[in-house]
């Protein structure tokens, strides 16, 4: 009697030990899944973001001649986003062979230009003594809702991953405990299992993204690989974020970047700018989180690039492109259109206050021709909106 209750006390034993080795192992294997699930019950959203979106400047990588200068200016007018432009000089042949490798370089006349572009706004950061800075390429564009709705989501996320104490009194947590964020890129896209329990995350549901259906196919591709569900964006430790259309850096991250490891291309060859910041933070130790999808994408347009380089058409170094369908790649609701450019001051008014603080996504109406050939901008739009209202 007493023989058969060891060999019952033994045998739960085991089947004890059995069972919490199934649990561990599930546990294991759906650690990512399990990590999204549990974040979204961590995060508040903070307040709507200042007009330098929470940092101490924005800044924008852009030549006296570029002809997207108008277009950024227009939408950060109307989403009321403070962006400064550090005034570039005339760069000279020496100047272009600074940032060239002496021997096997690999980037040509228009990639150093958009080199020295960026350590120029670098040079002006650290110059004016604030402690951070977002620097934008020119061509960017953004979401309506970015100030006041996706910004906030991110800085919290931002903040938590970097277990800022609350009330924080940064936005995106101190500057001593991260070094570059990745709000705009071309993808930080990698394989599946890389997107392991050991890559810290965060998940955000955000209304204001674009529908799955509508990003880019290899944004698509990526999220359905990693199991992200619709209508949520990630922020996690950066992996392989391509491009350069949108990043903050501090002043310690700037630093390093500006003397040290982006100051010119390395030995050997550096396919562009971007490619070596990327390596900042897979070599490096440069501490990079990831919005994903990103926050800023570059609209399709003529390339700078290739324009100096006379390859013509537009850039595509392994950048998302627009073409697939109206707007910007990946964003639902773009702040720049060609239709909202105007002098009348009493026009961009109106558009700030229904599209930027309204949060009124005019594009569709403006891609459709109008019904009165000679109607004003303000008149098409007063149009839609008494079209919805009485609907």
């Amino acid at each position: 009697m007493e023989r058969r209750g060891r060999r019952g006390r033994r045998g739960r034993r085991y089947l004890l030990v059995s069972l919490l080795c199934c649990a561990s192992l599930f546990l294991y294997l759906n650690a990512s899944s399990l990590s999204l699930s549990s974040s979204y019950l961590q995060l508040k959203d903070l307040p709507a973001a200042n007009a330098t979106l929470g940092f101490g400047a924005v800044l924008a990588v852009s030549r006296p001649t570029s002809p997207r200068r108008g277009g950024l200016l227009i939408a950060a007018n109307i989403t009321e986003i403070d962006i400064s432009i550090p005034r570039q000089p005339s760069w000279t042949d020496e100047d272009v062979r600074g940032v060239q490798a002496v021997e096997h370089s690999r980037i040509g006349r228009g990639s150093a230009l958009a080199w020295l572009g960026h350590l120029n706004a670098l040079r002006w950061f650290l110059d004016s003594g604030l402690e951070t800075a977002l620097i934008l390429e020119d061509d960017v564009d953004w979401d309506i809702h970015l100030r006041t709705s996706q910004i906030p989501k991110v800085a919290a996320a931002v903040r938590q991953l970097t277990h800022q104490p609350s009330p924080s009194p940064y936005y995106y947590g101190s500057p001593d405990d991260w070094d570059i964020l990745y709000l705009g890129h071309c993808g930080d896209i990698f394989k599946p299992e890389r997107w392991t329990a050991d890559v810290p995350r965060m998940a955000l549901p955000d209304n204001t993204l674009a529908w799955r259906k509508t990003m880019h196919p290899k944004t698509q591709a990526f999220l359905r690989n990693i199991h992200v569900k619709e209508k949520v964006r990630l922020v996690h430790k950066s992996i392989f974020p391509l491009c350069t259309f949108g990043y903050a850096v501090t002043r310690s991250s700037a630093h390093r970047l500006l003397h040290d490891v982006a100051r010119r291309e390395q030995d050997g060859g550096t396919v562009a700018y971007d490619v070596r910041i990327l390596e900042a933070c897979r070599d490096l130790g440069f501490r990079c989180w990831s919005a994903n999808p990103e926050l800023f994408h570059h609209m399709q347009a003529p390339s700078e690039i290739a324009s100096v380089e006379a390859g013509g058409g537009v850039d595509d170094e392994g950048r998302l492109m627009g073409e697939f369908g109206k707007g910007t790649t990946n964003l639902a609701c773009g702040a720049r259109s060609r239709d909202y450019f105007t002098r009348d001051p009493k026009t961009l008014e109106y558009l700030r206050e229904e599209v930027g603080r309204k949060g009124q996504c005019l594009r569709q109406v403006l891609d459709e021709p109008p019904k009165r050939p000679r109607s004003s901008l303000a008149q098409r739009i007063s149009s839609l909106l008494a079209r919805r209202a009485a609907s």
